[in-house]
């Protein structure tokens, strides 16, 4: 798996809809992402330094792919898009990083 990282530090003066971003911008990013290996959302919200803290991050979000090659056709296929739409939520410029992805979970 492959990953694009978008995380939304929080600052003096910020503003971030979350209602916004979790109904409105996650859906958009799975239809302009569809059918390039997207694989689905992992959402963090009111980050912070220690357990119960909010004093980071507004939120993060882990959008994975199936490939690397893929999160790059996505990118070129609906990065515009899911682009246009941040204003609509946040004044914040999102920090982006990519990267592989292992995930182990216990049942």
């Amino acid at each position: 798996m492959y990953c694009l990282t978008v995380t939304y530090p929080k600052a003096e003066g910020s503003s971030f809809d979350h209602e916004y971003y979790l109904t409105k911008h996650i859906p958009l990013c799975a239809e302009a992402f569809g059918g390039h290996g997207f694989l689905g959302t992992v959402v963090r919200e009111r980050q912070g330094a220690a357990p119960g803290a909010d004093d980071l991050n507004h939120a993060s979000v882990d959008i994975l792919f199936d490939s690397l090659e893929n999160l790059k056709s996505a990118l070129q296929a609906g990065g515009k898009v899911v682009t246009e739409d941040v204003p609509n939520y946040t004044n914040v410029a999102p920090a982006m990083a990519f990267g592989s992805v292992t995930v182990s979970l216990d049942t």
